[in-house]
């Protein structure tokens, strides 16, 4: 007599654990730990009867000796059949009673499922396994995932000398993503869209050529129209022999089994399991093909890229692709890990405990209890089948709904795949796997809480859908507070807010620093180079202005205006050489005015003879009208100025000079560079207050804390408003200004300590740039660089503009006056140029009729000459010649009639231009006046 055990686990392990059991009831072993536990039974029995005060129990003893020899007293034959393999294995000596509760219960849980399954019209799991569809699919995937590990691939026809792989790529790279075919035939966006191997493969490129590898050895050159049905031809040759090794690699359990044993009965299910999902014209061969073909396009994508030069795009797209093959890669159906596995462990853990459940069971009322326990297991075990095929027809109709929707969405007319519905379709695959995975993995604890009703397992039920892998919030959003430990192990890695790449944890800290105190000094070095250069600037602009004075009377006479403000604000009156100088050229006969216009010309630069003289002082006439004793003391007091002017010489004076020269309105007016001047004079006194404010400034930058080349790196690029790989490259070509220099970068940002510190390329292009920069003693053309890392910022105001400020309102001395001249100055030239202008008009106006008459006159008696003669001669007497220029000689009457609309716009024009500068100097007046009145008490100005 022989019963049947259905397995869904593994028939070989079961078979050896029940090997294992049969063993030891035919050694008799079961029978001795029978004995003992009866032995053991009564003594308990006996017990039990003494302190009960009652007579022994035996007819419990009995009870249980009958129910030992039910179960262990015959023995049978089990006949084990593994539902997923069809394999049938066979156990002889078994004790009937266990062999009997298993038979009954595996049987009723395998003809339910076998029952529920028909009705779920799915590919049953009984048959095929757990998500069988699924995994079919994903199985060809992963083994096509490398087209370069198929040795039929590989190697197709390669004693013919074949090199497919290579024929393929190129073809590729050089056709199909020719930019010539993409712009003119289809687009990269078709190419993944289009069905079949002929649509990836089209380029009807007559004039572009690329190289097959189809017999000769370095290959022979053909046009892209020639190359394309050979490679059809070989490519659909060798999927055969690529099946067969998809089935070696993918298939091999079910080769072992006999489920699956040839290349068509592979290509058969691969059909099937298209068609599970939704009813299409789709075949395995174009599943097959697109997924050899895919990677090998994206490979190609990248090589055409580079080829046609764009290195960039090649760059992101090849990190994409690495990326999709370490998701493929760690992608899997999470149940053929563990599932089976654990079936087969529990299973043969059921029959394991037989024996000892022969000794267990006669030990009294405890061992009933125990063998009431026991059928718990093998019922749970039971109801894992019903309940994994609900899973398995549940995660295929999830994963067909999404199918459907992949299929619908491309060519359904076509029997091949899109490559683009490739990827759609491993996508789903994955998501229903997930899901899949976590309801199978469901299943053990909810067999046994439905046998057992048990809370403790329900709490464990929902546990396990919330535990592991649950998505974590905090990944997202950080919490606002975390309490840390007594103790705390630090990361591997540390990544902050200021960079992108993340440094070995610690590295910074020891790794070579940016010194503030350097970059400080390097700003006030650069600051005060910048103020002396514009203050040099300012130089040569006023001796430009004081020379163009120097050259004119009137330009004499503004000098010694300004000599006479210089006088006072330079204090010159209190300088004995001054005072000495000055009564040697009074006594040599030398004006006040001249000394003064010598003076100041010497300040702003210029020649003091030419201020005082004109010119070279032997060659003005006043020095040599002098006698020579006046010569003699002219050129000791001209010495003694310079020497006094060479003393005073700073950018104090400097300022000093310009501030006389630009007040000074007559003077500004006769030179030409007078814009020139108070721009210069402006960015000057910016620069001197920058360079003041930077100095008082650095003693507090350099407390601050150095920068770690990480934090350099960082702030580097957020201060210089470019893109991370734009600021590499930027500071590198600052810090590289020679072969030398960008070996240095080069081995500084090799060395442990930048490679440590960050792990984003261009962050160590930025730290190594830097790090060179200050070793050679370049911080100043780091700091004034767009790319410093240092935060030195500088109010470039004047804090000492109102420092002699002591009254409550400025000093508005001399404006009434200054109005006064202003005002009277635009009226007379006003009046001036009106005056002009209506004399010109009406001598023009008088002139011009003049010159029309004279000329009407002598053209009218040339025609009545001729009249009167009847020839076309010319006549003997010359018409009188008017002694008139004009500048036009088109007839004056054409333009008679414009001049007075003419003479009208331009005294207009300057009418409105007088008026303006009226009202201003109005309005200047006015605020002169508010500024005049008594101010509240409470006023901060």
């Amino acid at each position: 007599m022989s019963m049947n055990i259905y397995t869904t686990g593994s028939g070989e392990f079961l078979e050896i654990i029940l090997n294992a059991s049969a063993m030891i009831t035919g050694s008799g072993f079961s029978e001795d730990l029978a004995r003992i536990g009866f032995l053991i039974g009564l003594v308990l029995l006996s017990f039990q009867a003494i302190w009960n005060g009652q007579g022994i129990s035996f007819h419990k003893a009995g009870m249980l000796f009958v129910v030992y020899l039910m179960l262990y007293g015959q023995t049978t034959t089990a006949v084990i059949e593994d539902t997923t393999t069809n394999q049938v294995r066979i156990v002889d000596n078994l004790p009937i009673g266990p062999t009997f509760i298993g038979s009954v219960i595996s049987t009723v849980a395998y003809n339910i499922t076998k029952t529920s399954e028909q009705a779920f019209s799915t590919p049953s799991m009984t048959n095929y396994g757990l998500f069988s569809s699924l995994n079919t699919l994903a199985k060809v995937r992963d083994v096509l995932r490398n087209p370069l590990a198929l040795d039929s691939f590989v190697n197709y026809r390669r004693n013919g000398g074949w090199d497919l792989p290579k024929s393929v790529n190129e073809y590729l790279t050089f056709c199909t993503l020719n930019p010539i075919n993409l712009r003119n035939y289809t687009t990269i966006d078709e190419l993944y869209r289009g069905a079949g191997l002929e649509s990836v493969l089209a380029a009807p490129l007559i004039s572009q050529s690329a190289y097959i590898y189809d017999g000769q050895p370095n290959g022979r050159l053909d046009s892209c129209t020639n190359i394309q049905p050979r490679l059809n031809a070989a490519i659909r040759e060798a999927m055969m022999d690529v099946m067969g090794e998809i089935l070696d690699k993918g298939f091999a359990a079910e080769k072992a089994a006999g489920k699956v044993t040839t290349q068509f009965e592979l290509q058969a299910q691969i059909d099937q399991s298209i068609q599970s999902f939704a009813m299409s014209a789709k075949s395995a061969q174009g599943y097959t093909e697109m997924s050899l073909i895919q990677p090998i396009f994206g490979d190609a994508r990248v090589n055409a890229l580079n080829h046609w030069q764009e290195q960039n795009a090649a760059l992101a797209l090849r990190e994409s692709l690495n990326h999709q093959e370490i998701q493929w890669a760690g992608k899997g159906d999470t149940f053929k890990h563990y599932m089976r596995p654990m079936i087969a462990f529990f299973e043969g853990l059921l029959y394991a405990m037989t024996p000892f459940m022969a000794f267990a069971l006669v030990l009294g009322d405890k061992g009933m209890s125990i063998l009431g326990k026991y059928m718990v297991l093998p019922l749970a075990v039971a109801l894992w089948m019903p309940l994994l095929s609900i899973v398995n027809a549940f995660t295929l109709w999830y994963a067909g709904a999404e199918m459907q929707a992949i299929f619908d969405g491309y060519d359904a007319t076509s029997q091949s795949f899109a490559m683009l519905q490739l990827l759609d379709i491993d996508h789903a695959i994955s998501k229903a796997l997930g899901v899949g995975g976590m309801l199978a993995a469901s299943v053990p604890p909810l067999a046994l809480f439905i046998v057992s009703g048990s809370a403790m397992v329900a709490n464990s039920i929902m546990g396990q859908m919330t535990q592991g892998d649950k998505f974590r919030t905090e990944d997202v959003m950080p919490r606002t507070k975390d309490q840390a430990p007594i103790m705390d192990t630090s990361a591997s890695y540390t990544s902050d807010q200021m960079t992108t790449g993340a440094s070995v944890t610690g590295a910074r800290a020891t790794a070579p620093k940016l010194s503030v105190a350097a970059g400080a000094d390097a700003t006030v070095q650069s600051s005060h180079a910048n103020a002396q250069q514009k203050i040099s600037n300012l130089q040569e602009t006023l001796q430009s202005g004081a020379s163009q004075l120097s050259s004119t009377s009137a330009g004499r006479q503004q000098l010694s205006q300004i000599g006479d403000q210089l006088q006072t604000n330079l204090k010159l009156g209190e300088s004995t050489n001054y005072n000495e100088a000055v009564r040697k050229l009074s006594s040599a006969g030398w004006s006040q005015d001249e000394i003064k216009a010598g003076s100041a010309s010497g300040h702003l630069g210029g020649s003091l003879p030419m201020g005082l003289a004109g010119g070279r002082l032997e060659q003005s006439a006043k020095f040599q009208q002098m006698s020579s004793e006046q010569q003699q003391l002219t050129k000791e007091g001209v010495l003694q100025l310079q020497q006094v002017v060479d003393s005073n010489r700073s950018d104090t004076a400097t300022f000093a000079a310009a501030e006389a020269f630009t007040q000074n309105n007559q003077a500004m007016e006769q030179v030409s560079n007078s814009d020139t001047i108070g721009r210069t004079l402006t960015e000057a006194k910016s620069a001197q207050a920058t360079y003041t404010d930077t100095k008082a400034s650095s003693q507090g930058w350099r407390s601050q804390q150095d920068l770690d080349i990480g934090q350099a790196a960082g702030k580097a690029i957020a201060n210089s408003g470019l893109t991370k790989h734009a600021a590499a490259l930027g500071i590198r070509e600052l810090a590289g200004q020679n072969e030398q220099d960008y070996a240095s970068i080069r081995n500084l940002m090799n060395s442990a300590s930048v490679q440590q510190a960050t792990t984003d390329n261009d962050e160590r292009i930025i730290a190594a740039s830097m790090l060179h920069m200050q070793q050679t003693g370049r911080m100043g053309e780091l700091v004034d660089s767009q790319f410093s890392p240092f935060d030195f910022k500088v109010d470039s105001g004047n804090s000492n503009e109102l420092a002699g400020l002591k009254g409550a309102a400025p000093d508005t001395s001399g404006m009434d006056d200054r109005f006064e001249n202003a005002r009277r100055g635009a009226a007379g030239a006003f009046l001036e140029m009106n005056d002009m202008n209506t004399s010109g008009y009406h001598s023009m106006k008088a002139d011009g009729r003049d010159v029309i008459d004279v000329k009407d006159d002598a053209n009218a008696a040339v025609v009545q000459e001729h009249y009167q003669t009847g020839l076309n001669n010319q006549p003997t007497d010359q018409p009188p010649v008017v002694d008139t220029f004009m500048s036009n000689p088109e007839p004056l009457t054409h333009q008679l009639s414009e001049m007075p609309q003419n003479f009208s716009n331009a005294g207009q024009g300057i009418k409105n231009a007088a008026q303006t500068t009226y009202r201003e100097l109005q309005e200047a007046g006015e605020k002169y006046r508010e500024s005049s009145k008594p101010r509240s008490p409470t006023s901060i100005d």
